[in-house]
C-alpha cells in the first residue's frame, strides 16, 4: 500500500502552499511543524520560527490564529507569505477556537477567539491594543455540552453548542449576540464522543458536519434556525478538523465530490466519508512517524483559487423513474407461485433480482426448495448504499454482489442482525425486517433511539424475544439499559451503578444462557440478567479482561467485537489500523479471557453490528477473520496463520488497513442466497 514520503527541511518554499493542506505541529514542545499538501501524499517536515511553541486555534483565509503554549502571547501569521500580525495579550488562556470574519487585509476583519468552558468570545481588530470580552448565554441561562463548532460568513460568527446556535453581529466597539434554541439535531449514531465536529460555511449556507461511526451534515435554515439533515453536497468536498474547516470545489481540485475529510487528535490518519456510498476511507497514517503532536488542522490559502461558488443542492433529486415493462406486472399471481414452486431458494432469491417489480410482487412460500448442506452457509455483507433503500450483498469467499433496492428500509439504519432478521431504526422507530420474506414486525417506540448498541435475544416471531439496549452514559460509574418485552410490549428502562468503571464497546452485545453480555472498550464484561419487568439485574466482571486494549478513553483506537458460538463466548481486539490482532475465549470457570492463537476450522465475521463465528464452508478458509472493509472493491480478510492482512483475488499482503475503505450501514446476515 502507498505510505506517505516524508521531506526534511527549513524552508517553506518547496511546499505547494497555495493547495489545501494539514498542518500540524509536534514534537519537543510543538517545535516542529508538518506540511501535507492533499493532492501529493507527501509530509513536509519544517521548522517554522513563528509556530514554535504555539498552538493554532484556527485557520481562515490562509492565516493561522496563533497563541503561545507557554504566555499570553497571541498573533495571526500566514505560511505563503511569511507575514505576521501581532494581537493584543490575552484575557485568559482557556480558548479552544478562533475564527476572522474578513481577510486580515480587509478593514472590517474582526479576529474572534471562543472558549467553551467559559460560554463567552474575546474580539480584536487588527492594530487594537485591548481585547473585548462578551458571554455567549445571557444570564440565568443553560447552555449544556462540550461539544462546539465555530465558522464564520459576510461578517456575522456562527458557534453552535448542541442545541444552541449563537449568531454574532460586531460593531465598532461591541458584539450584539442572538441565541437560537435550534434543537438538537437527529445524529444517525446517538452521541458519544465524536470523532469529527464543526461547523461549515460553503456558498452563503451554514453546515454542520458530526460523526462518530458515521457522519451527518446539517444544514442550518437561517430563517427558522432548525438543522435540516442533507443527503448530498454535490460537487463539493468539506474539509474539517476540531479547529478548522473549509468548503472547496471538487472539480477544481481534481478530486471526487461529495466528500468530507477529517480527522481527530486521536486518530492521526486522514479520513474520507463519501456521502455516495456511506463508506470511509483511511488514506493517510502518522502515528509511527511523529510524537507529541498537537491536534491538525486545515489551511486553505486565501489565494488565486478559484471556486466556482455553485449552489449545494439541499433538496434531495427526484428519483430518475426507469420505466419497465407493466406487463410483467399483470401476470397473474398464480403463474408465479407456480413458478417459485419449482426454484430453489438461492435462485428464487436470484429471480427476484431480475426485475424491480417481482421484488415487490413474489414473496415465498412453503413450496420453496432448499438445498441440503453439511455446512452452515457463510455469511454474506448487506451494506446500504444511500438513504433511499439501496442496498448491496457481498459474498465474501467469492466477491459476488447483488444490489436490491428495498424501499421499506428507506433512510432506514441497521442495527443488529441474527436468526435471519434485521432490527432496523428509522428516525426514532425500531423495527424488525426479514430480507427474504420482506416481513417486518415493529416495536413499540422508546422516547428515542438513543443507544450506544442494541441487540435481541431471540426471533422476533417468538413471545420471548427480548430487545436489550446499551444507552448512552455521561459517567462510567453508571450503566443505562432500555429492554424490551415482547410478551409485555413495553419498554422497562434500568440505571446501576457500576462499582467497576464500564464504558461500552460500539460492538452489539450478546445473549448467551438467558444473559446479554456487554464488551467494553478496555476489555471488561457487563452482564445484564433480564427478568420481566423492573428486577433485571447488572454487575461488571472485576477481571480487565484483556490489558491490551490500553486505558479507559472514550476515543480509544482499539477496536473490540465479541462474538457468541455454541454458548462460548469470544472476544477480538483489534488495534490501531488494524494491528495487533488478539482473539481471546470466555474461561467461564474463572470468568476471565484466555487468548487462542487459532480459531481451528472456523471463520470469523466482524461488524459493529453483527459478528460470527461459523464452521469454514471451503479448505483453506479457516482461521480467518473477515471485516467490512474493502481494497480496491474486493474484500480484505486477516489471517491468523500469517498475522496478515489479504485482498480476495491477488497474493498482496499487508501489516495494516491503511488505504481501505469501510462500510458503516451494513451487517452480517445468514446467506438468503
Amino acid at each position: 500500500m502507498k505510505r506517505s514520503a516524508c521531506i526534511e527541511g527549513r524552508s517553506l518554499g518547496s511546499i505547494p502552499l497555495r493547495c489545501p493542506s494539514i498542518v500540524f505541529s509536534h514534537g519537543d514542545k510543538y517545535n516542529g511543524q508538518v506540511f501535507c499538501p492533499l493532492h501529493d501524499g507527501l509530509c513536509h517536515v519544517k521548522r517554522v520560527p513563528e509556530m514554535r511553541r504555539m498552538h493554532c486555534v484556527g485557520s481562515c483565509y490562509g492565516w493561522l490564529i496563533l497563541q503561545n503554549n507557554y504566555s499570553t502571547q497571541c498573533y495571526l501569521f500566514n505560511p505563503t507569505s511569511s507575514e505576521k500580525i501581532d494581537l493584543p495579550p490575552l484575557i485568559h488562556k482557556s480558548f479552544d477556537f478562533g475564527v476572522l470574519t474578513y481577510s486580515p487585509t480587509d478593514p472590517s476583519c474582526v479576529i474572534v477567539l471562543v472558549s467553551k468552558k467559559k460560554y463567552s468570545i474575546i474580539f480584536c481588530r487588527i492594530g487594537d491594543d485591548t481585547w473585548s470580552e462578551q458571554n455567549l448565554k445571557q444570564e440565568g441561562e443553560k447552555v449544556g455540552g462540550s461539544d462546539i463548532g465555530v465558522t464564520s460568513f459576510e461578517g456575522k460568527v456562527y458557534v453552535f453548542f448542541r442545541q444552541w446556535t449563537n449568531v454574532i453581529y460586531f460593531y465598532q466597539t461591541f458584539a450584539y449576540v442572538q441565541l437560537h434554541d435550534t434543537k438538537k439535531p437527529q445524529f444517525s449514531v446517538p452521541e458519544t464522543c465524536p470523532l469529527v465536529k464543526n461547523l461549515v460555511e460553503c456558498c452563503g449556507e451554514i453546515f454542520l458536519v458530526y460523526g462518530t461511526q458515521s457522519l451527518d451534515v446539517f444544514r442550518l435554515d437561517l430563517c427558522s434556525k432548525v438543522w435540516v439533515k442533507v443527503e448530498s453536497i454535490s460537487n463539493q468536498i468539506f474539509l474539517v478538523s476540531e479547529t478548522s474547516s473549509a468548503a472547496l470545489s471538487a472539480t477544481e481540485l481534481g478530486v471526487k465530490g461529495n466528500c468530507i475529510y477529517f480527522f481527530h487528535r486521536e486518530y492521526p490518519c486522514l479520513y474520507r466519508f463519501d456521502m455516495d456510498d456511506g463508506t470511509t476511507t483511511v488514506m493517510r497514517p502518522w502515528q509511527n512517524k511523529f510524537k507529541y503532536w498537537d491536534a491538525p488542522l486545515w489551511m486553505v490559502p486565501n489565494c488565486n483559487f478559484q471556486m466556482k461558488r455553485e449552489l449545494v443542492k439541499i433538496e434531495e433529486t427526484k428519483d430518475r423513474v426507469n420505466k419497465e415493462n407493466t406487463a410483467i406486472q399483470e401476470l397473474p399471481t398464480e403463474l408465479f407461485d407456480s413458478i417459485m414452486s419449482h426454484l430453489f431458494l438461492d435462485d428464487w432469491v436470484r429471480f427476484r433480482l431480475t426485475s424491480k417489480a417481482w421484488i415487490s410482487i413474489n414473496r415465498p412460500n412453503s413450496s420453496v426448495k432448499q438445498y441440503k448442506s453439511e455446512f452452515q452457509p457463510m455469511p454474506w455483507l448487506m451494506s446500504f448504499l444511500n438513504k433511499k433503500g439501496v442496498c448491496n450483498f457481498y459474498n465474501p469467499l467469492y466477491s459476488d454482489t447483488y444490489t436490491m433496492t428495498i424501499p421499506e428500509l428507506a433512510g432506514a439504519i441497521v442495527r443488529d442482525a441474527k436468526f435471519g432478521w434485521l432490527l432496523m431504526s428509522q428516525n426514532s422507530s425500531i423495527f424488525f425486517y426479514n430480507p427474504l420474506t420482506m416481513e417486518i414486525i415493529k416495536v413499540r417506540d422508546h422516547r428515542s433511539y438513543c443507544f450506544l448498541n442494541i441487540s435481541f435475544s431471540s426471533p422476533p416471531t417468538s413471545s420471548d424475544c427480548i430487545v436489550f439496549g446499551y444507552k448512552i452514559s455521561s459517567s462510567p460509574k453508571w450503566a443505562k439499559v432500555s429492554v424490551y418485552l415482547k410478551k409485555r410490549d413495553w419498554w422497562f428502562d434500568h440505571s446501576f451503578d457500576c462499582a467497576d468503571e464500564f464504558m461500552a464497546s460500539h460492538c452489539n452485545p450478546v445473549f448467551s444462557d438467558g444473559v446479554f453480555y456487554s464488551l467494553s472498550k478496555d476489555g471488561k464484561l457487563g452482564v445484564f440478567y433480564p427478568s420481566n419487568g423492573n428486577n433485571s439485574g447488572w454487575e461488571v466482571l472485576p477481571r480487565p479482561a484483556v490489558v491490551c486494549f490500553g486505558k479507559l478513553i472514550s476515543n480509544t483506537s482499539t477496536r473490540s467485537f465479541i462474538i457468541e458460538y455454541d454458548g462460548e463466548i469470544f472476544s477480538v481486539a483489534l488495534g490501531f489500523m488494524g494491528t495487533p490482532v488478539s482473539v481471546f475465549k470466555l474461561d467461564y470457570s474463572q470468568m476471565e479471557w484466555v487468548r487462542v492463537e487459532s480459531l481451528g476450522d472456523k471463520v470469523a465475521f466482524l461488524s459493529h453490528t453483527s459478528s460470527m463465528l461459523v464452521p469454514a464452508e471451503l479448505k483453506g478458509v479457516e482461521d480467518r477473520i473477515y471485516l467490512p472493509k474493502f481494497l480496491r472493491n474486493e474484500s480484505i480478510f486477516y489471517s491468523l496463520k500469517t498475522k496478515k492482512y489479504h485482498c480476495f483475488g491477488n497474493k498482496e499482503s499487508h501489516a495494516d488497513w491503511i488505504n481501505t475503505t469501510e462500510h458503516w450501514n451494513c451487517t452480517w446476515i445468514d446467506s438468503i442466497f
